[in-house]
C-alpha cells in the first residue's frame, strides 16, 4: 500500500453493558491498550451509572492500564446520525441486541461475551477481578483468533 492510498481504517468495537460502570470501561481500556492502535474501542451502557466503579479503576491500574478519561456513557451517543459506525458490537453480559440504526445494517456484527456467566455483575472485588480476567482472555482471542483458549488461560 502506498501512502497515496491513505491510512488503513481502524476496526472499531463498541462494548455494551447494562450500566457502563464496570465491564464496558474495563473492556474498552484493555482493548485499546492491547491492540497497539489497530483497534479503537468504546463502551456504552443502556442505563449508564453516575461514575466508574472503584473496582474497575483499581484493577485497571494494577494491570498497568490507564483508566484516565473513562466515564459511563449512554448508548444514545453512539446511535446519533454522525457517530462513527462500529464494526463490531460486543455485549458483555447476557442481554438482548440493541436495535441498530439503518446505517449499521450490513456493516456491524454482534457478538456476546458472557463475562458474568449469565448473572448480573457482582460488585465485590473478587468477582470484578474474575470479570477482568475473562475480558483479557476474550480480547486475546479477538486480537489473535489462532491462539486456543486453553493457551490463553
Amino acid at each position: 500500500m502506498s501512502q497515496e492510498d491513505g491510512p488503513v481504517a481502524k476496526t472499531t468495537v463498541l462494548f455494551v453493558c447494562p450500566d457502563n460502570s464496570l465491564l464496558g470501561p474495563m473492556a474498552e481500556a484493555c482493548l485499546n491498550a492491547r491492540s497497539g492502535g489497530l483497534i479503537r474501542a468504546f463502551s456504552a451502557g443502556l442505563q449508564p451509572a453516575v461514575r466508574i466503579s472503584n473496582h474497575a479503576t483499581r484493577l485497571l491500574t494494577a494491570h498497568g492500564v490507564s483508566a484516565k478519561g473513562l466515564t459511563p456513557k449512554p448508548l444514545d451517543v453512539f446511535l446519533m446520525p454522525h457517530a462513527e459506525v462500529p464494526d463490531r458490537i460486543i455485549y458483555l453480559s447476557d442481554m438482548k441486541a440493541i436495535c441498530q440504526p439503518p446505517a449499521w445494517k450490513g456493516t456491524t456484527s454482534s457478538h456476546w461475551w458472557s463475562v458474568t456467566e449469565g448473572g448480573a455483575p457482582k460488585d465485590d472485588f473478587s468477582a470484578c477481578s474474575e470479570y477482568l480476567r475473562r475480558i483479557w482472555l476474550a480480547i486475546d482471542g479477538l486480537i489473535d483468533p489462532s491462539v486456543p483458549l486453553e493457551a490463553q488461560a
